[in-house]
Parts: structure tokens; C-alpha cells; sequence
């Protein structure tokens, strides 16, 4: 009786983990597609700044991620427009961190003196917590 009893515990134990496990990956989910619909929105923008899709790859897991490149020149990246942008879409948070790390990035290049790299790739992770880094080369 005492074997049934902790059996029938655990069982429902068990019942509730899996209930809340599923419950926390439909919200990461819901988070997941919240990043992607912002990233659908950066495109257009980072295309008229001169920056194009570079890769993309798609990572499967319980949540799914997406890794992508955004690549251009950092001449073609203006700080008072990208600002413009930036305030003009506030509610985007992923377009707030891309465009402002290439703002950061530019900056940097000037402050450092580093004309001679001039090409940028935006390494950006889609997830459930994004990502993104930004790479200067020639």
C-alpha cells in the first residue's frame, strides 16, 4: 500500500512537471516568434542602410533558433539615421540592439582609426534570448 501511494505521488508529480514543461516551451515559443516578426521588420530597414542577408541557418531543438549574417559596409551607415530609425521603432527591440551595435561598432572603427576595415557582418542569433555581434574586416 505504501509503494502505491508514493507510485500514484510521483505519477502525479510527474503529470504536473510535464504539464508546466509544456507550458514554459509554448511560452518560448511564443517569445521565439516574437523575435522572429522583429527580425522580418529589421530586413527592410537594413536594407535600405546597404545591408544584406549574408547566411542563414536554422538550429532544431525543443526551441528552435535561427543564426543569420547581415553583411554591408560601415560607410554606409549613417549614426543620425540610424538614430531616427531607432527612435522611430521603439517597441523593436531587436532592431534597438542590431542598429545600435553598429552604431557602437562604427564609432569604435573611427575612434581606434581603423579605416582600413571598412565591411561589417552582423552575426545575429534568433532565439528565445537573441543575440547579436559585430564583426569589422576589409
Amino acid at each position: 500500500m505504501v509503494f502505491n501511494k508514493i507510485t500514484n505521488q510521483a505519477q502525479e508529480v510527474s503529470g504536473k512537471l510535464q504539464e508546466q514543461a509544456g507550458e514554459m516551451s509554448e511560452m518560448a515559443q511564443e517569445q521565439f516568434n516574437v523575435v522572429l516578426e522583429e527580425y522580418q521588420k529589421v530586413l527592410p530597414i537594413a536594407e535600405d542602410l546597404g545591408l544584406s542577408v549574408g547566411s542563414f541557418k536554422l538550429e532544431m531543438g525543443v526551441i528552435p533558433e535561427i543564426r543569420t549574417t547581415l553583411v554591408g559596409s560601415l560607410d554606409r551607415i549613417n549614426e543620425e539615421t540610424v538614430k531616427e530609425i531607432t527612435a522611430a521603432n521603439k517597441a523593436n527591440k531587436l532592431l534597438g540592439v542590431i542598429f545600435n551595435a553598429l552604431l557602437l561598432a562604427k564609432n569604435l572603427q573611427e575612434r581606434l582609426k581603423l579605416s582600413v576595415l571598412k565591411g561589417v557582418t552582423v552575426d545575429v542569433k534568433l532565439g528565445v534570448t537573441p543575440n547579436v555581434s559585430v564583426n569589422l574586416m576589409r
